[in-house]
This record gives structure tokens, sequence and C-alpha cells, in this order.
């Protein structure tokens, strides 16, 4: 059993618009809503790809019974903490002329220490059969920065996964997680500066080896991912596929890498499955994730080289 860790879950909701006109009324069309999340997002690429994930989670307690039936429909069970408030909207906008998206994301409900404690003690439990624990996405308002490292602290025997950004990134490593995924601007965000090369970025991720990263995985989007171990580097280029929606690509990748280590796979193996799902992904329109066809048609299609 794989558990993911969804501190901040969300409605997505996204809608298409012949141009975004700042100031006026703008008309919406295709508008859809899903479930969403990072972790959330995570444990539903991996049930569609046939591995057991469960989640864990904190929802507002002014809508959690219409958030979990969203949910049930993908097979993915989630404990939780109720919290006051409700879950968070995040707004997508696609934009016809220009083909990008805007985003506007909602802060979500406050967490407190007293929260916190009983968050803690609910990932004790309910992680005591986990083979690997999935930590992503940001922290909601009120959790210090060091969230995630106390979450990884008190789980001393589980393989743990991190995928976060900035100082609670760099707090979490200390704790020494089996891989992180952070994305290329959130790397450039850490070293605080740009990195334009695979010898820049191989630098970078062996930086946060050096914090206590075991292994580093680096999305970048149409330029490919990177993944070292630290004494071996490998460099995928991006397949070549017909993008409609980039929205959940860098949790799709997580769940491939993680269903490859679920069937046994080494990391360097593992890596090549995360290829073939964030590219599955961006061929889905919104924030719908992969469709297993699509997934299994272009792992044979992935290609790695040595840095």
């Amino acid at each position: 059993m794989i558990t993911t860790v969804c501190m901040n879950p969300c409605y997505d909701k996204t809608a298409t618009l012949s141009s975004l006109k700042i100031g006026e009324v703008n008309r919406l069309r295709d508008v859809r809503v899903d479930i969403g999340g990072k972790a959330i997002n995570v444990a539903i690429v991996l049930r569609r790809l046939g591995v057991a994930a469960d989640c864990i989670g904190c929802l507002g307690e002014a809508d959690e019974a219409s958030f979990l039936q969203l949910l049930q429909k993908e097979d993915v069970n989630l404990s939780y903490i109720t919290v006051p408030g409700q879950v968070r909207t995040n707004l997508k906008l696609m934009d016809d002329v220009n083909h990008n998206i805007t985003e506007f994301n909602e802060p979500g409900p406050t967490i407190s220490q007293e929260h916190l404690d009983a968050f803690i003690a609910l990932l004790k439990e309910n992680t005591k059969d986990s083979s690997i624990v999935v930590f992503s996405g940001r922290l909601p308002m009120g959790c210090p920065e060091d969230t995630y490292q106390k979450f990884l602290n008190a789980l001393p025997d589980k393989k743990c996964v991190l995928d976060s950004s900035g100082k609670s990134l760099l707090y979490g490593i200390k704790e020494k997680p089996y891989f992180v995924k952070p994305n290329l601007p959130e790397m450039e965000g850490i070293m605080n500066r740009e990195l334009r090369t695979l010898r820049s970025l191989r630098d970078a991720a062996l930086f946060l080896m050096e914090y206590g990263a075991q292994n580093v995985i680096i999305s970048m989007g149409k330029y490919g991912a990177m993944y070292t171990n630290g004494t071996k580097t490998l460099f995928a280029p991006a397949l070549q596929v017909e993008a409609r929606s980039t929205v959940g690509a860098g949790d799709a990748m997580i769940g491939g890498v993680l269903m490859g280590l679920d069937k046994g796979a080494t990391m360097e193996e593992a890596f090549r499955y995360g290829i073939a799902a964030g590219a599955a992904s961006v061929m889905t329109d919104g924030t719908q994730l992969l469709r297993p066809d699509d997934f299994y048609s272009l792992v044979p299609k992935v290609t790695v080289q040595e840095v």
C-alpha cells in the first residue's frame, strides 16, 4: 500500500474562454470541476495504474460530504481530520488566443497546532501498513515551514517521498526522504539563479542531496526531466505528444515512478515510468490526469542519456 498525504485538498475548476480580458466580463465555456490537491492527484494516478493507494488529509467541515462523493468515483479512500471552513477552489482559465493557463488559487482553511497534533496521530496510525508515504503539495495557512520535516521525523522507518518547494522542502530533506521532485522554477527559486544547462541542473540536484535527499528528480516540462542518485545522473527529453494541459503532470510523474517502484523496479527504471506518466497527463484536458492506455503506449518511447 502507498499512502499519499494531502494537507490542503481542493476543487479544481477549469474553464475555457476566447481571451482573458482584464476589467471586463469574460464568458466561460467547457466548465468542469474535479477534485484536486497534489497528493490526491498522485493517489488517483496510482489507482488508475493498478497500484493500491490511499490518502490522508484535512477537509473543511463545511463541505466534506460533497468532496468525499467526488473522491469515491476514483476509488481512493481518504482518512482525514476536519478543520473549520471549506475545501478551497482553484480556478484555471484556458485562453484560446495565447494558449496558456491562468490560475487563481484560494488559500484554504487555516490549520492550528491542535490540528497538527491530531494529524500526526492520524498519520502514524494510518501508515502502519504503508510501503511508501508521499508528502506532496503546498502547506495550508498556519503550518510552520518545518511541518513536513516533523511529519517525516514521525515516520522514521518508512520510505518517504517529498514534493514541496522553498523552505518546507529544505527542512523536509533533512530527514533523508527516498526521493524529492522539485520542478525547474522551484529549483531556480532554491538556488536563486537560472538553471539553463544540464550541468547546472545536476549541480543543483547534488546540492539537495547534500541536504539529505537520497534521490532527486527535477521535472522541466517541455525540456524533459533529470534524475540523479549522486553517482549517476540521467536526462530524459520530453516525449513529443499533443499537449492539452500541463496541470497535474508533475503529480502524474511521481505516480509513474511509484508504480515502477511498486513493481520492483530500480529508481533508474522507475524514472522512465515517471516520464511516460507525465507525458500521458498533458494529453488530457484540464485537470483530468492520465489515461492508462496513453501511459502504456508511451513507456517504450522513453529515452534516457547519462549526463
